[in-house]
């Protein structure tokens, strides 16, 4: 491909990067305070208005049971499913192993729901959590402008094929470090488990960018 032809290219992906990071607080910012909202929510009170943010206990019911997959070697991993019914709703949910041995047909379940989405089903003391919208789209958002950010980056910097494969892949490696970091500094306390947990996410995509950086280097001291 000519080089001017790849300068055009560079020049709109840096473009298009850079103004999905112009968007990018007022994008995350919205996602935070559905987050905090949920976070900090608490049990509905007796005769909440409409729309008010916490948590609906209601009764429910199992109604049916499932697994996808198969067990044993070589096959995916088994899901286990629940059939609940609550007030005029149904649905399905994917459940933990405890949750799902403690059902059967007929058994209460207790539900929790947030904003009409099930965040928690509680079968004879056995309980599986979901993480609703309000959660996952802050964790989806920071990884977008993480990668957004990378992309410009790589517009800016990256001049070989070579250099862009592994500066692009580490950085793409480093998206779920960043996002647990700065995720759990946003709506909740950074603790040490959480800066170990990263540091170990983190290892592959250094790894990466160190050889990447290093391969350069080499060839020029070869020619040299």
């Amino acid at each position: 491909m000519p080089k001017w032809v790849m300068g055009c290219v560079r020049v709109v992906v840096l473009a298009v990067a850079v103004l999905g990071l112009a968007h990018a607080p007022s994008w995350v910012e919205d996602a935070y305070r559905d987050r905090a909202a949920y976070e900090r929510a608490s049990q509905c009170p007796a005769g909440r208005p409409a729309g008010t943010d916490c948590f609906e206990q209601v009764k429910g019911e199992v109604v049916g049971m499932a697994t996808r997959g198969c067990p044993g070697d070589g096959c995916p991993p088994q899901e286990q499913r629940l059939r609940v019914r609550y007030g005029s709703d149904t649905v399905w949910l994917t459940v933990n192993g405890g949750t799902y041995d403690a059902a059967r047909r007929g058994t209460p379940a207790d539900v929790r729901l947030w904003h009409g989405t099930v965040t928690r089903v509680t079968v004879r003391g056995h309980t599986t959590d979901f993480l609703p919208s309000a959660g996952s789209s802050l964790l989806w958002r920071l990884a977008g402008v993480w990668l957004l950010a990378g992309v410009a980056i790589c517009a800016l910097t990256a001049s070989r094929r070579r250099t862009l494969a592994f500066l692009g892949g580490a950085w793409l490696l480093l998206t779920a470090p960043f996002v647990v970091i700065v995720d759990t500094s946003l709506v909740g306390e950074l603790g040490v488990v959480d800066v170990i947990l990263a540091l170990v996410l983190a290892v592959p995509g250094v790894i990466v960018g160190v050889v990447g950086s290093r391969r350069p280097a080499r060839r020029r001291d070869a020619y040299s």
